[in-house]
């Protein structure tokens, strides 16, 4: 804040400056030579802090990127938690096993740290609406999935990509049978 503040106070005395030279070499001086030498002084300085501006606003871009790449990649370690855990629990209850091993306990264990530190708002929001809508729906496998589904999409539009209402995620989980039992088309 004090550093913008800084910069704003710094640009107006130079805006000040340049524009006084310029009218003073304008309309003050006589002498051609010397109105084309402060004239030329007045370029050189537009010049050189032109340059210093396009090479200061290229380097905070280039940060604001490299921080945009980081937090992804965060992000993105982040999801890859939830989805080791998703589906081991998804293999353990095909197998008729217990879903929730030492594995997928750690894994959710890991993927709720990442969320706190580098999930946002909306989608803590939306596991937390999810985890409560699984207490809510034991037994309806539909409606599991269907808040499955909602939660993924989340993720997935908190990692940048932008799915329609008619993409249904859990769907590639399923095989053609189980898809057409939970979703007949009529």
């Amino acid at each position: 804040m004090i550093n913008n503040i800084f910069i704003t106070i710094w640009l107006s005395i130079l805006v000040i400056i340049l524009i006084s030279l310029s009218f003073w070499g304008i309309f003050y001086i006589e002498n051609l030579d010397s109105k084309i030498s402060v004239l030329g002084i007045v370029a050189v300085i537009v010049a050189a802090f032109t340059s210093v501006m396009t090479v200061n606003i290229n380097n905070k871009k280039t940060r604001e990127r490299e921080y945009g790449l980081h937090l992804l990649k965060e992000k993105q370690k982040v999801c890859e938690h939830f989805y080791n855990a998703f589906f081991e629990i998804f293999k353990n209850v095909k197998q008729n096993r217990d879903g929730l091993t030492k594995k997928t306990l750690e894994e959710m264990s890991l993927f709720k740290k990442g969320l706190m530190n580098w999930g946002s708002e909306g989608l803590i929001k939306k596991y937390i609406e999810y985890e409560d809508n699984l207490d809510i729906s034991k037994g309806n496998t539909g409606a599991v999935l269907n808040h499955a589904n909602i939660f993924l999409k989340e993720m997935r539009k908190e990692l940048g990509f932008k799915d329609s209402k008619d993409l249904k995620l859990m769907t590639v989980l399923l095989t053609a049978e189980a898809r057409e039992e939970l979703d007949p088309k009529e």
